[in-house]
Formats: C-alpha cells, structure tokens, sequence
C-alpha cells in the first residue's frame, strides 16, 4: 500500500489520452473555445458513483486515486464528505487507502493538510477496525507534529468511548517520532486506567518495557530519545506490527465466531443445572476469552429472575483455579465473580493464598474485596459456613496495608475491610484494639482542607463498628467518640452528616444525642443534618421538643419529616400534652402550617388518646374539631358521622344547633331520606324554633337557594311528606314550606321572563 500502483499511472496516462483524443476529433469552432465544463463534472459524477457504490474494493480505490489527482475543488469536496460519511465504511477506507501512496508521488496533493481532521474522524468513530488501520497508516502522511493536536483533541474528548481512545493511541503509536513515543509515555500516567492500559499495550508492543515506577518511565524514554538510529528500527518495527496487527484482527474476528456460536449453545441449554454444568466444562478451557465468557454468564446467572436459584457450589473445582488463571484478566473477573457468590464456594483460602502473591494493582484490590465479603458472610449467625479465625486475620493484614496508602480508593477499600470484619467475635481486645487504633490514626492522618471523601468513606466504618451490630462497640465507642465530636464542626457536610451518626451510636441513650447535637447543630447549613436531627426527635424526643419541631412545619424538605416526628412524640405523650396542643394547633399561626390532613391526624390521635384516658370532655372537643375539618374540606360523610356522635351525648342546648348542621351535611350529600327523619325528629320536639335565626330553617334555606342546588324540587316533595302530630307546630311548618315552595314557583318565571325580553 506504500508505494502508487501500476494500474493507478496507467488509468491517469489512458485518462489524458482520451482527454487529447477527444480534443483532437472536436469541430474547428471548437478549437477557439474552452471544452465544456460539463464534461469535467461528469468525470468527477462517474468517479464519485463508483467510490460509494461499487463492489470491487479496487475500482473504489481506483476513484479515489482519480479524485486526489484532480485539480478540480469538487473532488476534494467529494473526498471529505465521503470521509465523513459513517454509513459507507467501505468508500471510507478506500479513500484511506488511497491516500497512504500519495506521500511519493512526484507531485504531492495539493493542501493535503485537509484531510488531518476527517481521518482523525474516521479513526475516533469507524467501528471496523480494518478501516481504522488504513486511516491509522495514512496518517503517516503528515508528521507526528502536524496529526499530534487533533489526535490530542480525541484522546481529551470524554464523550469518545474506550474502544475510539483506544484506536487514537493505536494511531499515535504508528508515528515513527520520539514525540509519539513520548506522547505514549505521558498517557500511561493519564488518570483514565483504558487509556492507561492502552498506552502500555502500545509501547509494550514497540519492545519498550514500561516500568509501574514513574520515574523508571522516565529514565527509559530519555534513553530512547537519546539514540541516533531510532527511527530506522522504529519503521521496521511498524512494519512488523502492521503484520501482527492484521493476524490479531483475523483471530479476534474468529474468537468472536467462536463465543456468538458457544453462546448459541448456552441459550439452548434447558434448565439452570444444566447451564452450570456447561459453564463448568468451560471454566477450565485453555483460551482466557472464553474463560471470562463463561464469568461473564454465570453472573447473568446470578442475577436471574427465574424462579429458581442455580447452585453455584458444584463450581467449586471450577472456579478455584481461576484465582490464579495466568491471564491477569481472568483473574480480576474471577475476583469480581467471587466478591457477590463467594460465599457460597470454600474459597477463602486461595483467594488469601493468591493476594499474597498477586503483582497487579487492580487484581490484588479485588482479590480483597472478594476476600472480605468472603468472611464476613462467614461471620454471620446466620450461615453454616465458617472461615478459619487465620484467614480472618490475614485479611485484616491485608486491609492495613491498604489503609496506609496513600491512594483514597485503596484506603478506602482497606477501611471498610477492617470494619466489616470486626463486626463479629473472634478477635482479643487487644488485636482488636490495633485494628482500631489504625483506623483512628489514618483518619487523623488527613487534612481537613482536602480529602473529605476518604475522611467520610472511614469516619462511616468507625460508625458501623459503633453501632449495635458490632461486636466491639463499646471498645470502637471510647477510640472513636473524641473524632465523632470533632467532626460536628467539620466544614464538609457529608463528613458531618456522618458525624452526627457516630455520635448517635456512642451516646448513653439517644434523648442525651439529641440534646447534645441540638445545641451543636440545631439551624446547621446542610438540610440532611437537620433532618438527621428531626428524625432523631421522632425516635426519641419529648414534649419539650415539640415548640422546635413545630417551627419547622411548612419548610421546605423539612416540615413533613417534622410533622411525622411531632406524632410520634404525641403518641409517647399523655392527654395534658394532646389538649395543649390542640389549642396550638388550631391556632392561625399553626394553621397556615398545617394541613386538613395533618390536623385530622392529630385530631385523630388525641381522639384516641382521650378514649383510652377516658377524658370525656377532651373527647368532646375532639370530635366537634373533627366534625368542623370534614365539613370544610368536604368530606360530609364522616362530618355526619361525627355529628350523629355528639348528638348522642347533646344537651338540650346544644342539639338544635348540631342538628341544623347534621341537616346540612344530608342535604349537601343529596341524603333526602335521613334529612327529613331528622327534620320529623326536630318537629317533634318541644319548644322547637321555627324562626328565620334556626340552625335548621338557616340550613333549608340555604340549600335552596344556593347556586349549586340541583334540583330543589326533589326536597320541596319530600318534606311535603313530613307529619307532625301537635297541630300547632304542623301550621308553622306547612307556612314555611308553602313560603319556599311559591319562592321556587317564581323563581323559574322570572327566569323565562328575563329571556323573553332579552
């Protein structure tokens, strides 16, 4: 592909003949006129058809070369868009590979610098890694200092995937430059572990030995870019890795066949026994793909809906091996494999076996990871497996060691070890007792200007070690207490939030926590910490605590979490307290922070509570309030129910003025039958009021003539039905009914005359 092609000089000599030919067989005229440029366009038509639509690889190559060497800005215009164009990889890569001779033509393509972004386009977006290499090799076109900053841009573009950064550093590799190389040694130290991982593999693969030790890095690039004939062995090294590269892309595209074709064997496998006994036979292949294959489906195995669950201990002889597989791949998918199902397999062992000995970074960090739920689930009162006390302990070794780092995550992940695994029994005071004090020494370790996320990732492990779950509480509680106090004045929230959790754990009961961190934290800038605290008040704060809860009813994010506290105070509260606070409740200020809702469960509760203290006058006032909540928020049933109730233990006093307000609610719920029983019941008593000033007239009358009233017809009919048997009272009924009845005669008359007019 390096050199142009013999077929390529001879299409552009046959293309020059014809253009000759053609001028010489035009009429005389035509010599004193420039030939038409229609014919130019239609060259470039046919040129452009055949590099996006023609079968033959070499024919879209063949038009390529024809549209590079035309002088018209229509074929450069047609060579970028087709580069461009993701949906025809196959135009993509002929362009590409069309390009790559250009460099020793005897005349170079004009401003050739064009093409430095769309190819670094194909290679950050092309999925056919084929034609990333063709677009990788022209590249080769420029130097390294031309193509570098647009290969920088895309390695920096986080929207780009690892696969894409990966073909960029691929890419960069293929420059014959000490800049590449160099550009390859700055990326291993990138942040990213893909690029990391990708930049290594790079320059593993230019036989430059990487070192983990940055400043052995160093030393080996100042030594490479000191030696005189390093491009020469560059170049033949690139040639020997363009080989190895299309031998590797032949055999990945095989090992694809090969695992979409085991898969297919998978799937066709009927029950879950029988997969794991598949799974199992390809535990143990040779290859390290279909050994993460077989990892990658059992833990879609793991996580199955199915109605039953695979037993994963027939495995064990399966999986043991794995944890010290030759491929580092292997086993950093084992140890992942083994942290959420290793507690169902004996592996305790030779996970600690292997992470004694593991050299990678990241393997050796799973490796713990698996190790620790490992134990723990051992641990536990509830399974029947056990983990030798040993083991425990060289975990704990382990969890130190990483705790020292310096790296937070490692810290981080030796942290929690520690406090998982000293959750249960086992361990002398004294062993225990060291365990804790590294904790305690690494925290105090940490600025409090910077590292706020390891700071909250142990202060939260010395909170579990503290809470009544773990086994040493009372021993974590005396080393941690000093650093929990501390904390409350921490300027990071999430540190403070923690804080407050911890100091929750080692107080004598939770009502002095609560005291305690009111004073400290009560109007603290973190809304979560306030919470904490009203959430805490509800578990165990008094009537005391109400005034300040009560403040917090109807602030945002705040007022329902107090709310709910409020009642559970008043459930541990007695009737004194409930009828104080009724008064409060219903009060304006309280009321506009509070909801129908909330005071029907308040009123709810004290209804309760007067009940079961047999305050009846308490139950009274309860009731008249509810009765009072229905009505106004229109829920007329339970209104009557409660009104029915107070009529039950009514006064004479107070019954006319409950039953005009029974009345209502009937009437309002369209109940006729129950409000003319009443109105019988009202008309039969003695000294009854017929007057315009009855709660019962008021009611008649202002469902008559209310707006919202149907039909007032319907209740007119039946309280002509009602009989009274002393005559007196009879004739001051039938004069107010007939009253209502010739008003509502009217009352459509006067509406038909009002149309009429109109």
């Amino acid at each position: 592909m390096n050199a142009p092609r013999p077929h390529i000089l001879v299409l552009l000599l046959i293309a020059a003949c014809l253009r000759t030919v053609c001028a010489q067989e035009v009429a005389p005229a035509a010599k004193e006129e420039a030939a038409p440029p229609t014919q130019i366009d239609t060259q470039l038509r046919i040129n452009k058809t055949a590099l996006l639509e023609n079968q033959s690889l070499k024919n879209r190559v063949d038009a390529a070369v024809l549209l590079l060497a035309s002088e018209a800005p229509e074929a450069r215009v047609i060579l970028l868009e087709v580069l461009s164009r993701a949906d025809n990889a196959p135009a993509r890569a002929a362009v590409c590979e069309a390009l790559s001779p250009t460099k020793v033509w005897p005349q170079p393509i004009k401003s050739r610098e064009d093409f430095i972004k769309p190819l670094v386009a194909v290679i950050a977006s092309e999925q056919d890694f084929a034609t990333v290499r063709l677009a990788a090799e022209a590249t080769l076109l420029f130097s390294y200092g031309q193509v570098g900053p647009e290969l920088d841009k895309a390695i920096a573009d986080p929207s780009l995937s690892v696969a894409a950064k990966g073909n960029i550093i691929y890419t960069i590799r293929r420059h014959p430059d000490k800049q590449a190389v160099a550009r390859l040694f700055s990326l291993v130290d990138s942040p990213d572990p893909p690029i990391v991982e990708a930049a290594r593999k790079e320059l593993t693969s230019l036989g430059i030995v990487v070192s983990p030790d940055p400043a052995v890095r160093r030393q080996t690039l100042l030594e490479l870019q000191e030696r005189g004939a390093e491009t020469f062995l560059r170049e033949r090294v690139i040639r020997q890795e363009t080989r190895m590269r299309e031998s590797d892309a032949e055999r990945e595209a095989w090992q694809k066949k090969y695992l979409t074709a085991l898969s297919t064997l998978y799937t066709l496998q009927g029950d879950e026994a029988a997969k794991v006994k598949f799974l199992a036979q390809y535990l143990g292949a040779q290859e390290a793909r279909v050994k993460i294959w077989a990892l990658d489906r059992l833990e879609e195995l793991r996580q199955g809906t199915g109605t039953s669950k695979a037993k994963f201990s027939e495995l064990e002889t399966s999986l043991i091996p794995l944890i010290s597989d030759p491929s580092r791949d292997v086993r950093l998918n084992t140890a992942r494999r083994l942290a959420v199902m290793g507690q169902e397999l004996n592996v305790a062992k030779p996970l600690l076996d292997q992470l004694n000995v593991e050299p990678d970074d990241q393997v050796r960090r799973e490796i713990l990871v698996a190790l620790r739920e490992v134990c723990y689930v051992a641990s536990l009162a509830t399974t029947s497996r056990n983990v030798p006390e040993e083991i425990r302990s060289g975990a704990l070794v382990w969890a130190v060691r990483f705790l020292s780092e310096s790296d937070a995550e490692r810290a981080r992940i030796g942290g929690e070890t520690i406090s998982k695994l000293l959750e249960q029994n086992g361990l002398k005071p004294e062993e225990v007792s060291g365990y804790l004090k590294a904790l305690a020494d690494r925290y105090g370790r940490l600025g409090p200007a910077n590292d706020a996320g390891l700071r909250g990732y142990l202060l939260s492990a010395m909170v579990g070690l503290c809470s009544s779950r773990s086994a040493c509480k009372e021993q974590a509680a005396k080393q941690f207490g000093g650093l929990f106090e501390q904390a409350l004045v921490d300027k990071t929230d999430t540190v403070r939030q923690i804080a407050v959790d911890g100091l929750i754990n080692v107080s004598a009961d939770k009502a002095s926590a609560l005291r305690r961190l009111r004073k400290d934290l009560g109007g603290d800038p973190s809304p979560v910490v306030r919470v904490k605290l009203i959430d805490l008040a509800g578990e165990a704060g008094g009537p005391q605590d109400l005034d300040w809860l009560g403040e917090k009813l109807g602030a945002a994010g705040e007022g329902d979490p107090a709310w709910q506290a409020m009642l559970k105070v008043f459930r541990r509260s007695n009737s004194p307290v409930l009828g104080e606070w009724m008064a409060k409740i219903k009060s304006p200020a309280m009321a506009g922070r509070t909801t129908p809702e909330q005071q029907v469960s308040f009123l709810t509760l004290a209804e309760q509570k007067a009940q079961t203290e047999n305050k009846a006058e308490m139950l009274k006032d309860v009731q008249v309030s509810l009765a009072d909540l229905y009505l106004a928020s229109g829920n007329l049933k339970q209104a009557a129910e409660y009104i029915r109730n107070l009529l039950a233990g009514a006064t004479a006093q107070e019954r006319p003025h409950l039953q005009g307000r029974l009345l209502n609610a009937y009437l309002m719920l369209g109940s006729m039958e129950p409000a003319c029983e009443l109105l019988t019941n009202y008309l039969s008593t003695k000294d009854l009021d017929l007057t315009p000033e009855s709660s019962i007239v008021k009611s008649i009358e202002g469902y008559l003539s209310s707006p919202t009233t149907v039909n007032p017809t319907v209740l007119l009919d039946a309280m002509q039905q009602i009989q009274v048997a002393d005559p007196k009272t009879m004739q001051a009924w039938r004069a107010l009914l007939s009253g209502w009845m010739e008003r509502h005669a009217k009352a459509p008359k006067t509406e038909d005359s009002g149309k009429t007019n109109n």
